[in-house]
């Protein structure tokens, strides 16, 4: 199997981080490793990352001194495991694990078995055979973003904002390189970098059989504000999408 370094942002997650599920993980699958970004926490979240990279050569952290949001750790964090891992594929993760870690085998096989693609990204489509839980607040605040985000990428995307994703290692180091204009929505804006043809193309948007609503959600109204800021911001990273060559 193709081999995966996850990136897992953290912010004030000395509470619900499950530290034995990221043992297990490392433990079970010599091909992933996990790259742990202390978003500039003011709980014990930063001695506990210390500790887990102790328990495991596959885990490891780095260390913000100040909050910069979720989009800028992730993309540090990608940014520092294209530089140092190796890895195949990189991806990030989040370490609520509303989508359970068992779910990244289904990622990496797709990668194996369903042609070159150069991106997996978790889908929460409620279906038969999937356990998917989350508030009716949340999913009619989902079904109006959706909506809108769909008409801005002008792609069939069913769901953007499933915090688990993959990509072939190249595509990464090309659409983390720059800072994202968003905060809290930056996952549409990866995919306007990729561009519209090549979304239908290379990515595969994958279907996840659990997801649990976690409470303790830390995206509200700057997300919303966000969201109506939206169309201008992608608009501007498709057209500099064209200019990319790394899918070509």
């Amino acid at each position: 199997m193709k081999t995966l370094a996850l990136v897992v942002p953290c912010h004030n997650e000395a509470k619900r981080l499950d530290v034995d599920a990221f043992v297990r993980a490392a433990e079970e699958w010599p091909w992933i490793s996990f790259c742990f970004v202390d978003d500039g926490s003011t709980d014990a979240t930063a001695e506990l990352l210390a500790h887990m990279a102790n328990l495991s050569p596959s885990m490891h952290a780095i260390y913000i001194d100040e909050n910069v949001g979720k989009a800028e750790a992730v993309r540090r964090g990608v940014l520092h495991v294209c530089s140092y891992s190796g890895a195949d594929c990189v991806g990030f993760w989040d370490a609520d694990l509303a989508t359970p870690l068992g779910e990244i085998p289904s990622f990496m096989r797709a990668f194996e078995e369903q042609g070159p693609l150069k991106a997996v990204i978790g889908s929460r489509w409620p279906h038969l055979g999937t356990d998917i839980r989350r508030s009716v607040a949340r999913g009619l605040a989902g079904a109006l973003a959706k909506w809108l985000i769909r008409r801005t990428l002008g792609a069939p995307v069913w769901d953007t904002q499933c915090g688990a994703k993959v990509f072939a290692c190249d595509v990464a180091r090309e659409i983390f390189r720059a800072p994202f204009r968003s905060r809290w929505l930056f996952d549409v804006e990866l995919l306007a970098r990729i561009g519209r043809r090549r979304l239908r193309r290379d990515v595969l948007e994958l279907p996840i059989a659990e997801w649990f609503d976690v409470p303790g959600s830390k995206v509200g109204l700057g997300a919303l504000r966000e969201l109506l800021s939206l169309p201008s911001i992608c608009r501007q990273s498709l057209v500099e999408s064209r200019s990319c060559t790394f899918l070509s």
